[in-house]
């Protein structure tokens, strides 16, 4: 399918609906409305609201995956001093990220959260983590060290966008990573 610029006006409809409704709640009329097209049109880009959220969705979590890949690949393949400032690289591109599609973030994580993009975003986000374990010395319980530091992260990035996103992402790209490694915090 050619992605026209009509595409994306339904899809910024989407998420500019969803900023003060719940998904649930949202008809394919408002939709239609909010973008400025015919119904019909609507039907010719997506089968219903549910494939409209899941390829907004998929958009942005291919780009996710593709940011935990690259972290992934610099913990396995690079020393130490590499990986550190690598994986400082990473939180800047994420938050960069972020802010590029604040609005569309802002919404799925504060004012309407969508628990299977936050499910996607933690199983990226583990997989990485447990590379990252995989180089250091062997700990207890590694699952929930993983999950514990997810949580964290989530909740740096809620409180940020929340705010409206006042720190740069270079920040907040320091703020996370010595929360990470529990310094200068």
């Amino acid at each position: 399918m050619v992605k026209t610029k009509t595409y994306y006006e339904i899809c910024k409809a989407l998420i500019t609906l969803l900023e003060h409704n719940d998904f649930e709640a949202i008809t394919i009329k408002e939709i239609c409305a909010e973008s400025g097209v015919h119904r019909s049109t609507f039907y010719a880009y997506f089968e219903d609201k549910y494939q409209l959220l899941e390829v907004i969705k998929q958009y942005h979590m291919k780009r996710y995956q593709r940011i935990m890949t690259s972290a992934t690949h610099i913990i396995e393949n690079c020393t130490l001093k590499e990986t550190k400032s690598g994986i400082l690289k990473v939180f800047r591109l994420i938050f960069q990220y972020l802010l590029r599609y604040k609005s569309f973030f802002k919404t799925i994580l504060v004012s309407n959260p969508q628990p299977d993009i936050i499910r996607d975003y933690m199983r990226y986000t583990y997989h990485m983590y447990s590379a990252m374990l995989e180089t250091l010395p062997n700990m207890r319980h590694p699952d929930y060290f993983i999950y514990y530091t997810i949580g964290g992260e989530l909740s740096i990035v809620y409180k940020w966008l929340a705010s409206d996103c006042p720190e740069t992402p270079e920040e907040m790209a320091h703020i996370l990573y010595h929360n990470l490694i529990k310094m200068n915090r």
